[in-house]
C-alpha cells in the first residue's frame, strides 16, 4: 500500500509539472499568448509580465491595444486562470517533497513564498480584469494594488524558485552528513 502512495503521489508531481510546461508553453513560447499581447498592443507588454506597473501604465496600455489588443488580452487572462495554480502547485510540490527529506522543520518555512506567489497572481489577475473590464475607464485604486501585487509576485517568485536549488542542496549536505555519521559509527565499533 505504502509503495502505492509513492507511485501516486510521483504521478500526481509529473502530471502537474507536465500541466504546468504546457501552460508556460501558451502563455510564454513563440509565439505565445503574451507575445500576442504586445503584437496587438503595438509593442506593449501585458501588465502580468512587467515588474511593476502604475495606473498610468494600464491607461496607455489598455488605450494602446484598441479592441484587438484586448480581445488578445483577455485570452491571455483566461489562461491565467490556471496558470498561476499549475506554476504555485509545481513549486511547491517539489519544495514539500525536498522538505520531508529533512530533519528538520524550520525548512517549512521555504514553502510560503510559492504559496504567496500564486495568491499574489490572483490578485494581479483580478485587477487586471476590472481594467479590463472597466474600459475606457481604469481607476487608480485597482491599478495600483495591482501594480503593487505584481511587484510583490516577482519577490515571491524569485524565493520561491530559488527555495528549489536550497533545498536541493540542504537534502544534499544532510545525506553527505549522515553518510560521514554512518561511516564513522562503523569506524567506531566501541561505540
Amino acid at each position: 500500500m505504502e509503495m502505492w502512495r509513492a507511485m501516486s503521489r510521483g504521478r500526481v508531481v509529473v502530471a502537474v509539472w507536465v500541466l504546468f510546461g504546457i501552460s508556460a508553453l501558451a502563455m510564454f513560447g513563440w509565439p505565445g499568448l503574451t507575445g500576442a499581447v504586445s503584437q496587438a498592443c503595438h509593442g506593449r507588454s501585458a501588465l502580468d509580465v512587467r515588474n511593476h506597473w502604475t495606473a498610468a501604465d494600464a491607461r496607455d496600455l489598455v488605450a494602446a491595444c484598441g479592441a484587438e489588443g484586448r480581445a488578445a488580452y483577455l485570452r491571455l487572462q483566461l489562461l491565467d486562470l490556471a496558470y498561476p495554480l499549475l506554476c504555485g502547485l509545481a513549486l511547491l510540490l517539489v519544495s514539500a517533497l525536498l522538505v520531508r527529506r529533512l530533519p528538520t522543520r524550520r525548512w517549512r518555512l521555504l514553502l510560503i513564498p510559492a504559496l504567496a506567489m500564486t495568491v499574489l497572481d490572483y490578485g494581479e489577475n483580478a485587477t487586471v480584469w476590472t481594467i479590463l473590464s472597466t474600459w475606457p475607464t481604469v481607476g487608480d485604486l485597482p491599478a495600483h494594488l495591482g501594480g503593487a501585487a505584481t511587484a510583490a509576485k516577482r519577490v515571491a517568485g524569485l524565493l520561491a524558485h530559488l527555495a528549489v536549488p536550497l533545498l536541493l542542496l540542504a537534502v544534499g549536505f544532510d545525506r553527505l552528513r549522515v553518510r560521514a555519521q554512518t561511516r564513522a559509527g562503523a569506524a567506531n565499533p566501541s561505540r
